[in-house]
């Protein structure tokens, strides 16, 4: 059993995001910062040929007023078969003012696997937040993916994507969500252009968007995604 934590804090200072905090422990790595603009990238990743076996991952971040960060995956993981189940949570602040994209790369669930995934964020005012999220499982796979998003001491989205061992469905199936102010005309063209998947798209109780992609091709469902993100980003 191992696996690792991750600690990112970062805030704007004169027009640009600085990246105050990055320490990780265990298995999980991040990159130096690089400059997009006013927002800072930051690419995660982790060592060994993927998670097995109980492994235990945890990221801890917040972005202060005024900064905008994004956190990208290196590369697809796979959660390798085991008897115990695989663990990754991830928990973010955004303060006032701030931005934060959650950009993943596939998750691969190997039959025989177990995943365990809890993504929760707390959004104070004027903050803005773009999450994707892909997950492909084979036959006899377990996995569950959650994501909890608060505003104060409210909770604005709670999403629970859950498969058993024993489900018959075999499909890649990618989520894109946002918070903050979304231009859904334009989502809905950019899903026009998207073939071979299933799209389906709903807003919101707080004028958040939701959006769910399904394949059996992993590859077509990524490139789904990463086509409505850049939609969602011209109106963000």
């Amino acid at each position: 059993m191992s696996g690792g934590t991750l600690r990112l804090e970062a805030h704007g200072r004169d027009g640009a995001t600085v990246v105050g905090t990055i320490r990780g422990t265990g298995l999980l790595r991040a990159s130096r910062p690089f400059d997009e603009g006013a927002a800072a990238r930051i690419v995660v990743g982790h060592l060994g040929p993927g998670m097995v076996r109980g492994d235990a991952f945890a990221i801890d971040g917040r972005v202060a007023r005024g900064g905008h960060l994004i956190v990208a995956g290196q590369m697809a993981t796979r959660v390798l078969s085991g008897p115990d189940p695989v663990t990754n949570a991830a928990s973010w602040a955004v303060e006032h003012d701030a931005r934060l994209e959650l950009i993943a790369e596939p998750t691969l669930v190997a039959a025989g696997a177990s995943y365990d995934a809890r993504l929760t964020i707390a959004l104070e005012p004027g903050t803005r937040a773009i999450v994707t999220e892909l997950v492909r499982r084979e036959p006899g796979a377990a996995l569950r993916v959650a994501t909890v998003v608060r505003r104060g001491d409210r909770a604005a989205f709670i999403d629970v994507l859950r498969f058993d061992a024993d489900d018959p469905e075999d499909a890649a199936v990618g989520t894109l969500a946002l918070f903050g102010p979304a231009d859904v005309d334009a989502l809905d063209r950019a899903a026009d252009a998207c073939d071979g998947v299933r799209i389906g798209i709903g807003r919101l109780r707080d004028g958040d968007v939701l959006v769910r992609v399904c394949a059996a091709s992993t590859w077509a469902v990524q490139v789904a995604v990463g086509t409505l993100r850049r939609a969602a980003l011209a109106g963000f």
